[in-house]
């Protein structure tokens, strides 16, 4: 999206506090972040993060590569999806050019698909990238791919502390299709996360952000779970980047580097873990 996220995600790799990076392959600081980041997720027993596609239907971000490309804003979008307004084969043509724009950068294949905004489990659009998904399977695609499936903790989570504007965003999140992405997953043989952790609607300082990582923690299962981020370093007002949760970003980004944040991950006895291993 920005330099400010390229800075975030190679300092939280180097801190072992991140295990997936999310790539927006229209953004301007994509392919020049490229090489930094396959140095950062490089260790000496194999790959320290999982490395995958962010679908985009929702911002602009190139104008000349998304020339005529099937976008809008969310609201707008979750619209036409539910109504079926969408050409099928205009958004298959979408997904595949953004998929053949992150290899050509990467060089590879993404670990993982997921959505910005979770755009990627709405209907059309998952049928789209089911069609993507089953064409690159018979072509040789390795079934380790995963797909993040964003189901919320629903009333575990409430009764665990999580307050009620988070668990009905989180709610509302799962209902636009999660289910659905599990059970596509499974039918191409494919694996999917369990639960999306980490959801909240960006009104937090750095103490109520802690304190939701504290319940987020509690909450995760041994294994499957993904705990969403937001995180980004400072820019200044002259780069002139537009982006409304700027803020929380920032201040996501100061308290996932934090030694406070560490504790909480000792006192649980947490490792942050690869999904694809």
């Amino acid at each position: 999206m920005n330099d400010g996220v390229n800075q975030a995600v190679l300092a939280l790799l180097a801190l072992g506090r991140i295990s997936a990076v999310s790539c927006l392959v229209d953004g301007p600081a994509w392919q020049a972040g490229a090489q930094a980041l396959r140095q950062a997720v490089q260790g000496p027993d194999g790959a320290l993060a999982d490395v995958g596609l962010h679908l985009n239907f929702t911002d602009w971000l190139d104008g000349a590569a998304q020339a005529g490309a099937p976008r809008c804003e969310l609201g707008a979008l979750i619209w036409r999806c539910y109504g079926r307004r969408w050409h099928k084969a205009d958004l298959v043509r979408e997904i595949d050019r953004q998929w053949g724009r992150f290899e050509a950068v990467w060089g590879r294949a993404p670990d993982f698909v997921d959505g910005h905004q979770h755009v990627h489990q709405l209907p059309q659009i998952r049928d789209a990238l089911a069609q993507v998904l089953q064409r690159r399977l018979s072509a040789g695609l390795s079934p380790h791919l995963w797909l993040r499936q964003c189901r919320s903790p629903g009333w575990r989570g409430w009764r665990a502390g999580i307050n009620t504007s988070d668990t009905v965003k989180a709610a509302v999140i799962a209902a636009l299709g999660s289910s659905r992405i599990g059970q596509m997953a499974r039918r191409l043989g494919l694996r999917h996360s369990q639960r999306l952790l980490g959801v909240y609607p960006f009104d937090a300082d750095a103490a109520g952000y802690l304190r939701r990582w504290q319940t987020w923690l509690a909450l995760a299962a041994q294994q499957g779970d993904v705990l969403m981020c937001h995180p980004a370093a400072p820019l200044t007002r002259e780069q002139g980047v537009s982006d409304v949760i700027a803020a929380s970003r920032e201040m996501e980004f100061a308290v996932l580097r934090s030694a406070a944040l560490g504790q909480l991950l000792r006192d649980g006895g947490v490792h942050i873990g690869r999904f694809g291993s």
